[in-house]
């Protein structure tokens, strides 16, 4: 089971010990002797605090203002709780003090520091439980992770950590916004070349004329305007890792140029004779069903068959109901520190409601979304107010009969409307499509469940077995 890390920068062995002693069954706890030490010692793509301990192997030879600016660093990982021991000095205490939650005695022992950890980093710690109590999957490089709650995801993430340490070439589907690239990057983590370049091209962002040029490079005199040579991305990338995402957009000589890489590594810059040879691993990734391009016409047989041998599909995050609960905990840490916005806990209807949503937009959409609802937060919970008005359960309350006539609040009164029909679905098909126990988790009655239902043509789509009639 993975577990958040825990940073402990103390020289004194004993110290840790204890910590470990208290806190390994929910955390990875990893120690640093000394601050010098700090930098080379990652803490782990999700860190729940750290615990500094304020003794002289750990602050000797650093000037009040070195220490000072040590501390603050410190406090962009996760939040600091200090542990001080007698002798240290006032002054060091005073620079402390601001960038920490918590200051704590060395002789209140390790059950004060576990308390207040607790109260530090409520946000933090609440994940951790989420890890704690809830089945799940982690794929975790050295500066992120991929993590999962959905069991039918389980098995790709342990293909995808065999597949990560091998030089093979992978391709990702999934929507837009699924969390394609984040994936890739994690595998690039996990594998031999971890320490190497990783370079995206997003090849639907690009005009058909200027792919290849893009990938392969192209030679001086090539075309009007090429004044020098400029090396493409294969050749950027060296022995790192690429990834070519959208590829469904690639023209048929491109895809028979892309064949010929992922088969020999054999490649020509735009306007040269010369082949040259690429080292980089390649991840691609689609948006689309590619089986259906090729039985259109309009994606290579030969490159379906090759990438398909390593296809991996991301479901979308409506599928991962337990997964939009965990990614809303840990993007609503990650805002919160990057706006300096203090959070103190999540209401759980704010959780319902991202759960009921239908997110076409993904994680991407969800990431937003959480940034926007911690930028209104107000008394440091977030709240179902916080959110837009798409996803508030007030939005199944009836609509005005009269919609201004204008386009702006036309779509935004049809993307409402669309978000009803699909969190009532969803709530129907949840509880057996029985009423009563629908109008209840939606805080409506029956009577306007009736209504809506009518209004989206739901009544129609009652299975015959259901037992609806009569409850």
């Amino acid at each position: 089971m993975y577990r958040p890390s825990l940073l402990v920068v103390s020289g004194d062995r004993e110290f840790i010990s204890q910590l470990e002693s208290a806190l390994a069954w929910r955390f990875a706890v990893m120690p640093v002797a000394k601050m010098s030490d700090v930098s080379g010692v990652h803490s782990g793509p999700e860190c729940i605090a750290v615990v500094l301990h304020v003794h002289h192997p750990v602050i000797n030879g650093y000037s009040v203002s070195e220490l000072s600016k040590q501390i603050q660093q410190l406090a962009t990982v996760a939040p600091v709780v200090a542990v001080f021991d007698r002798e240290v000095q006032d002054a060091i205490a005073e620079c402390t003090q601001p960038f920490c939650r918590s200051i704590l005695d060395r002789r209140k022992g390790v059950d004060e520091l576990v308390r207040t950890l607790a109260a530090a980093s409520p946000l933090e710690w609440d994940l951790a439980d989420f890890y704690l109590h809830r089945p799940h999957a982690v794929l975790a490089g050295k500066t992120r992770c991929w993590t999962t709650f959905t069991p039918a995801v389980f098995p790709m993430v342990e293909e995808l950590r065999v597949a990560a340490a091998h030089d093979v070439t992978l391709l990702l589907i999934g929507e837009t916004g699924a969390g394609k690239t984040f994936l890739a990057r994690t595998i690039h983590e996990l594998s031999p070349r971890a320490g190497k370049r990783f370079l995206t091209v997003a090849c639907g962002a690009l005009p058909p004329d200027l792919i290849e040029s893009e990938l392969f490079g192209y030679v001086k005199g090539a075309f009007t305007g090429a004044d020098v040579d400029k090396p493409g991305k294969f050749a950027a990338a060296e022995d790192g890792t690429l990834l070519l995402d959208e590829i469904d957009v690639l023209a048929p000589d491109q895809q028979a140029k892309l064949l010929r890489v992922i088969e020999t590594g054999e490649y020509e810059p735009v306007g040269s004779n010369e082949t040259r040879i690429s080292r980089a691993r390649l991840i691609v990734a689609s948006n689309v069903d590619l089986a259906q391009l090729v039985e259109q016409g309009k994606f290579r047989r030969d490159l379906y068959y090759r990438l398909n041998m390593l296809s991996f599909f991301i479901p979308p995050l409506r599928e991962r109901p337990f997964d939009v609960e965990y990614l809303a905990r840990k993007f609503a840490i990650q805002q919160a520190r990057s706006l300096g916005i203090p959070l103190r806990g999540i209401e759980p209807a704010f959780l319902a409601a991202l759960r009921n949503y239908s997110w076409p937009g993904n994680v991407r959409e969800l990431e937003n979304i959480i940034r926007r609802a911690v930028l209104y937060c107000r008394d440091g919970v977030l709240r179902v107010n916080d959110l837009p008005s798409m996803l508030r359960p007030q939005s199944f309350h009836e609509l005005p009969v009269t919609v201004p006539d204008i386009p702006v609040r036309w779509t935004l009164e049809k993307r409402l409307e669309e978000a009803e029909r699909q969190i009532l679905e969803e709530t129907l098909r949840r509880h057996g499509y029985r009423r009563i126990e629908t109008a209840r988790e939606l805080g409506i009655s029956r009577i306007t469940l009736y209504h809506k239902m009518k209004k989206y043509g739901l009544l129609r789509r009652i299975p015959e077995n259901s037992v609806t009639a009569a409850d």
